[in-house]
């Protein structure tokens, strides 16, 4: 039985090298375009997110390559993300794309023994001992977690190198070549290929880049496919960039809250409880970051991110952080959001030269 889950940012990577290790056939969707977004149109209630629209077209897609069954994470809510699973399922079913579907709840919501019978009946199509499958469910784990580190590491120094075109080539090379690896193995050689080739890029160590972070709904933010390429245009404009959410971010997120935390945590002022998703998320990294300036992100009716836009907001009044709001629909017009992008960044570079000397 062939194997397929919907995009997220490179988590598709890992993924499939560790179905492919363990002997189960995979379908990997093609990467997200317009046609795949029409495609999760077509079968999607209108009111539903852009990331709903292009997991569906995922899926859609995937299904007509051979694929026979999904294999999804999911997080019970309260978010609509929560629900995501079960409506994928429905609307595909309705539309003639029945697929088996293997929910990974988070262990929390579902208990240990329930999560590790449907990841048992994820792997019934292998004929791997539960050493080796645990052996390469580590190693994806840790070629994804690895795959973070260094991406985030070439982003940061697109502010600082010689030619920031070459860290984007840079980040599309390294996927490239991840895709084209045959087993988790080879993918660690290429892992530490980029490592060598990061230390080696150019730079000018005299540079004061601008430097900004993006943040804001999951999907959004790690889905280069669902805000127009945001940090690439970032890094060609020599902005230094960070991403605290990424899949490491999600993980480390989705177990933790059922693991006790040592020591006092700070209070949050600004949105002290959940509301879905991870808006609460959002408004902490807006309120903490040192950055020059902060873009906001997330996909049209979002419900948590538009709280957290308006906390944020009362954020930038109180506290002077500069925030850059950004919602993607699946319009998927470029033009506007680059001339957007581009005063920000010019507003924020002025604002250093004027009021801060530089």
């Amino acid at each position: 039985m062939k194997m397929t889950f919907p995009h997220l940012g490179p988590a598709y990577l890992a993924a499939a090298l560790a179905l492919k290790e363990l002997g189960i056939p995979v379908v990997v969707p093609p990467a997200n375009t317009g046609k795949t977004l029409e495609k999760g149109k077509s079968v999607s209630p209108e009111e539903m997110c852009l990331p709903f629209k292009f997991m569906a077209g995922n899926l859609i897609e995937a299904y007509d390559m051979g694929a026979q069954c999904v294999i999804m994470p999911a997080t019970m809510g309260p978010c609509r993300l929560g629900e995501y699973g079960e409506l994928l399922k429905q609307v595909l079913d309705q539309a003639g794309y029945a697929m088996e579907w293997i929910l990974l709840d988070t262990p929390k919501a579902i208990g240990i023994k329930e999560w590790l019978r449907r990841l048992g009946t994820a792997g019934r199509e292998s004929n791997a001992t539960v050493l080796k499958a645990a052996r390469v469910l580590t190693g994806s784990v840790q070629l994804m977690l690895s795959l973070d580190r260094l991406e985030a590491k070439i982003k940061e120094q697109a502010g600082y190198a010689r030619h920031p075109g070459d860290c984007v080539k840079m980040l599309r090379s390294l996927r490239k070549e991840l895709e084209a690896s045959e087993n988790l193995r080879a993918a660690g050689r290429t892992m530490a290929k980029y490592r060598r080739a990061v230390k080696m890029l150019p730079v000018n160590s005299r540079r004061r880049p601008v430097k900004i972070l993006v943040t804001g709904e999951i999907y959004t933010s790690i889905e280069a496919s669902a805000n127009q390429n945001l940090e690439e245009q970032l890094m060609l404009m020599g902005c230094s960039v960070k991403r605290p959410v990424n899949i490491s971010w999600w993980m480390a997120h989705t177990i933790r809250p059922s693991l006790p935390v040592p020591g006092r945590q700070r209070k949050r002022v600004y949105l002290p409880y959940s509301i879905g998703g991870y808006a609460k998320e959002t408004v902490k990294e807006i309120r903490d970051s040192e950055e020059d300036g902060i873009i906001k992100i997330m996909p049209a009716g979002c419900m948590p991110e538009i709280v957290a836009k308006a906390v944020s907001n009362l954020i930038q009044e109180k506290e002077g952080k500069k925030i850059l709001h950004l919602v993607f629909d699946e319009m998927q017009a470029a033009a506007g959001y680059e001339t957007r992008i581009e005063a920000f960044v010019d507003m924020l570079e002025r604002r250093r030269r004027v009021f801060l000397g530089n």
